[in-house]
């Protein structure tokens, strides 16, 4: 079986940071900041906002998409997710959330392919 990888790339107060899963097995859920290893809540405990997104991309797993949760479990944001054989990396679009303590950037199996 190959490994899977699931990546996002933000822009967060001016600042660039990658997102990623190991989603090969489907039961992870929770994206990890490529640098530290650190949740989204996690790297942005002091308070941030998510200015621009570019991906949401999935490779040899059928991950639904991508969503911002915050500390109740509401979505803030949802990212759509494309097959990362079949895309190069498309321009940013905008995202405008404020995220902090206790947000997530989850996988979910419940939006479709772009």
């Amino acid at each position: 079986m190959s490994v899977s990888m699931t990546s996002i790339e933000l822009i967060v107060d001016g600042a660039p940071y990658i997102f990623f899963l190991d989603s090969t097995d489907g039961t992870a859920n929770s994206m990890l900041n490529l640098v530290s290893g650190q949740t989204l809540g996690d790297t942005f405990s002091d308070g941030a906002v998510v200015q621009k997104a570019r991906g949401g991309y999935v490779e040899n797993y059928a991950v639904g998409g991508m969503v911002i949760l915050d500390p109740q479990n509401n979505v803030s944001f949802t990212f759509p997710a494309q097959r990362l054989e079949d895309q190069n990396a498309g321009v940013f679009y905008p995202v405008g959330v404020q995220v902090g303590l206790n947000f997530d950037l989850s996988v979910t199996p419940a939006a479709s392919l772009a």
